[in-house]
């Protein structure tokens, strides 16, 4: 028989007592109609043996092998490779309470997206059945990244992914699932998003949100691009307005502090530092009223921003050293 659900599980590396956790915490569902994909990014045979014990052990576990290609790629093929009604996503090295399958599947009957809490990491989702026309025009409600950068707290429906031609995106080693959320969310009518915190992520120390990429720039400005974007459908009110002014700059912030901290190699980072610099979305934060959202540090440092370029970036990193250190 079809199975309602297919769990599509990439893994490459991943610690075995991890994958056997995320795998077991799946097999220990309330909800049991679903295949278990599961794919193997290339691995050595060292996980011969794990792989024979879960496939004679329960026959919804499918292992699929392909060359390394990465985590878009591999949740690409299990995309194309799925047979459920509904696909969700997870981490080889999270798991999920056992109702998690049962509370997605429930609500996503009468919803085009379902969208649960992250616990462990303090993620949670607010209780709400909302069209998608204020889901859009309540940026500070939802533009976070429980909601539009995370792809494993939630259900998504094959059909929507399939007729619109939603895959993730190849050539991004950062940022994929955003821009992946950001058109699937832009072909739904209803979301739901429910309070408990079903699904745990828990940070790996080999996770390439935890490398440095000189072309992290390049990925954050096509996630920026695409959130303003959806989130720009429908007309915003000035504090919605204001909200989004406080987010893009934090985005702007996040991605020059993390070169200061990271590019060893001066010229290069001064001139990753001046192309920000330059781009649309900086001179919007420095051309736009003060968001009501920005605290009074957050005021000093746009201003050093506006007053020194470069050097006030910089200058405003080191600010934040300090303060840093000061205050532990």
């Amino acid at each position: 028989m079809t199975p309602i659900i297919s769990i599509i599980i990439p893994f490459y590396k991943t610690p075995h007592i991890l994958l056997r956790k995320a795998i077991n915490s799946l097999l220990k569902q309330s909800f049991q109609d679903f295949e278990l994909l599961i794919i193997n990014d290339g691995n050595t045979d060292e996980y011969n043996y794990l792989i024979d014990e879960y496939i004679i052990r329960d026959k919804r576990i499918k292992f699929i092998y392909q060359e390394n290609s990465g985590v878009s790629a591999a949740r690409n093929l299990g995309i194309r490779s799925a047979t459920g009604k509904y696909i969700i996503f997870h981490d080889a090295d999270d798991f999920v309470e056992n109702n998690y399958l049962y509370s997605l599947y429930y609500e996503i009957q009468r919803s085009d997206l379902v969208i649960c809490g992250v616990a462990a990491q303090r993620y949670p989702s607010i209780d709400s059945y909302v069209d998608i026309r204020e889901f859009l025009s309540t940026p500070s409600q939802y533009n976070y990244v429980q909601y539009t950068n995370f792809s494993v707290n939630k259900i998504f429906k094959r059909d929507i992914l399939i007729e619109n031609n939603i895959f993730f995106h190849e050539d991004l080693k950062l940022g994929e699932d955003a821009l992946f959320i950001s058109e699937y969310i832009s072909k739904c009518k209803l979301i739901r998003c429910i309070s408990q915190n079903l699904y745990y992520y828990i940070p790996y120390q080999s996770s390439a949100t935890r490398k440095y990429d000189s072309k992290y720039w390049e990925y954050e400005k096509r996630v920026i691009e695409s959130q303003l974007s959806l989130f720009s459908t429908y007309p915003l009110n000035k504090n919605e307005e204001d909200f989004q002014l406080h987010w893009l700059y934090l985005k702007l912030r996040g991605t020059l502090f993390y070169y200061l901290w990271w590019e060893k190699d001066h010229s290069l980072r001064d001139h990753i530092l001046k192309d920000i610099a330059n781009s649309k979305y900086f001179k919007l934060v420095l051309a736009e009223k003060d968001s009501l959202c920005h605290s009074r540090i957050d005021r000093l440092v746009i201003h050093l921003w506006k007053k020194l370029g470069v050097n006030g970036i910089k200058f405003s990193y080191y600010l934040k050293i300090i303060k840093d250190r000061f205050n532990k």
